[in-house]
């Protein structure tokens, strides 16, 4: 099955020290299906795809051909099998005209003047951001790994036996070292609102989502006090235009 032209974005996966490039859409829609949902029947990937049993086949041999997807046995009927990913996104690279704004730029040289606490040491990651979205590549999943690092190492003093102190020792973490002011916006589902976000609030408007690190450490820190693995997701970002991020915790349905 051919790849489309250079125009779609190219994803790029990590296996055992190994970089696997896939450009097609289905198989980038099949392969984040599998991360987000874990191990799945081929009925929901038709499912999911809309495509007919017999283009997902073809699909889906070509991910197991490439050691990007496994089968393994339905755990509730060994008669069936489940899908599973098998390698982790680091990145993508999408044609892009962004250049980064004069706005930005100005933020840069007045930084000192601007935001209290900041100095240029602190803005580089913000800087190296940008510039690598110029080239049109996004690190996003490399990052918000790095903020699960984090999470995890840190998980054992902010985790509580319940969810209230958990949430205030999480505030007062993220109040402590400058990553912004935690409010909670609702309890069903969970949602974590961030002003002063550290992330975004220096990074050009419409640049996208910015809270991977957030996102990271948001999601090792809560898959640590459900005991269970957790999704996280940036519902609304400062540089949206919004007074505030917003990250919704998501747990598995039951």
């Amino acid at each position: 099955m051919p790849e489309p032209d250079s125009k779609e974005p190219l994803n790029i996966y990590s296996k055992n020290g190994t970089v696997i490039t896939v450009r097609s859409p289905i198989r980038n829609k099949i392969l984040t299906l599998l991360a987000e949902e874990g191990a799945v029947s081929f009925s929901r990937i038709m499912e999911y795809t809309g495509l007919s049993k017999s283009t997902v086949s073809g699909y889906v041999c070509s991910l197991e051909m490439r050691e990007l997807i496994s089968v393994v046995p339905d755990p509730r009927d060994a008669r069936k099998k489940t899908y599973v990913i098998t390698a982790s996104l680091i990145g993508d690279i999408t044609p892009s005209t962004q250049n980064g704004t004069s706005d930005f730029r100005e933020l840069i040289r007045q930084a000192y003047a601007k935001y209290d606490k900041i100095d240029y040491k602190e803005i580089l990651p913000h800087i190296i951001k940008v510039a690598l979205g110029e080239a049109g590549i996004n690190i996003d999943p490399v990052i918000m790994r790095g903020g699960e690092i984090l999470g995890q190492a840190v998980a054992v003093y902010l985790v509580a036996d319940t969810l209230e102190k958990t949430l205030a020792n999480i505030t007062e973490f993220w109040k402590h070292y400058g990553f912004g002011e935690v409010k909670v916006r609702s309890a069903d589902p969970l949602q974590i609102e961030v002003y002063h976000c550290y992330e975004c609030m220096i990074m050009p408007k419409d640049s996208g989502k910015n809270c991977a690190i957030s996102c990271g450490m948001l999601k090792a820190i809560f898959s640590a006090f459900y005991n269970e693995k957790i999704n996280v997701t940036e519902i609304q970002c400062m540089t949206e235009g919004y007074d505030c991020c917003c990250i919704e915790i998501i747990r598995p349905e039951r």
